[in-house]
């Protein structure tokens, strides 16, 4: 199984030296989320398109609208259980790559084909998983409220409305501990998005953001120790959790291991694998891992509410 923080890695040491310095990106969300391969949209190739191809997906109306934008690249770059779905069902996340076209359009062309495109982002650059520190204007503004359907809210308005566009995942003080005014202004987030065009709306937002900047995630090397395969019959609900976190799992595990967004250590069982207690942990994004007596493993990503 293949998640976001394992993707950008993927895609950062192979796409670079395949694509091309002319060519857009287009990340698309897919409406379907069925486990199995054949969910609406799936791609036809992987990253071997034949010249002149244009069986880009398994779905006809999919075809049409990528056909003619030079588009070369058409393929999964993450299938991951779903948020909103609630224990039964994957968000497939798919990547466009086109000649020197016009992803704009392209993309709301394909965010029009509302039957199979759930999200279709133009990136700025190539896709990795982002995260996106900024400052906020006055400590007392945008300040961290909850979570609403996996998406975070805060006492601002405006900036909520920001954060339900670009799927804001997780949102926490940098240095919440500090005396220094500035330092407690400062905060990080992660989202479902291009972090770029984040930017862009959180930089248009001056009376509540200060400033912004795009970095990264870092990847914490035991995240990515053991071999990532996708152990079968695996059920992770509910989620968002708030407490209780259920394990179904046809695999005999070996241990649980529970990670936050900055690839930090949070939580380990070796004894238990049926429940998983989530309520000492704040609000926001995790990766639960599960690895088996073989030392192979399955990441979730999990939102706690």
């Amino acid at each position: 199984m293949k998640i976001k923080i394992l993707c950008a890695v993927f895609l950062q040491c192979f796409v670079i030296s395949l694509f091309g310095q002319n060519d857009k990106y287009i990340q698309i969300e897919l409406v379907d989320t069925t486990i199995i391969n054949s969910y609406v949209g799936a791609p036809t190739y992987y990253y071997d398109m034949p010249p002149g191809a244009t069986d880009y997906s398994n779905d006809a109306g999919l075809n049409a609208i990528l056909d003619g934008n030079n588009v070369y690249a058409y393929d999964t770059i993450e299938s991951i259980p779903s948020p909103f779905v609630y224990g039964a069902g994957f968000s497939h996340w798919t990547l466009v790559v086109c000649d020197d076209c016009d992803h704009n359009q392209l993309a709301a062309n394909l965010n029009a084909y509302s039957s199979v495109i759930k999200n279709a982002y133009p990136l700025i650059e190539r896709y990795s998983y982002n995260q996106l520190y900024l400052r906020v204007a006055d400590v007392t503004i945008g300040v961290y409220t909850g979570m609403n359907n996996g998406i975070v809210t805060t006492n601002d308005a405006g900036l909520n409305a920001i954060f339900t566009t670009h799927n804001v995942t997780y949102y926490e003080q940098a240095f919440p501990s500090s005396s220094q005014n500035t330092l407690l202004r400062a905060y990080f987030l992660m989202c479902d998005c291009d972090a770029n065009l984040l930017k862009v709306d959180l930089d248009n937002y001056p009376s509540v953001i200060e400033s912004g900047t795009v970095s990264n995630l870092p990847v914490e090397s035991q995240l990515l120790s053991t071999a990532e395969v996708t152990l079968s019959n695996v059920n992770l609900y509910p989620n968002p959790v708030k407490n209780t976190l259920n394990i179904s799992s046809a695999t005999n595990l070996n241990s649980i291991e529970v990670y936050s967004v900055q690839g930090q250590l949070m939580l380990t069982q070796k004894n238990q694998f049926t429940t998983v207690d989530m309520s000492p942990l704040k609000s926001g994004l995790y990766f639960v891992k599960l690895i088996d007596n073989a030392n192979n493993s399955s990441t979730f990503k999990i939102v706690k509410n």
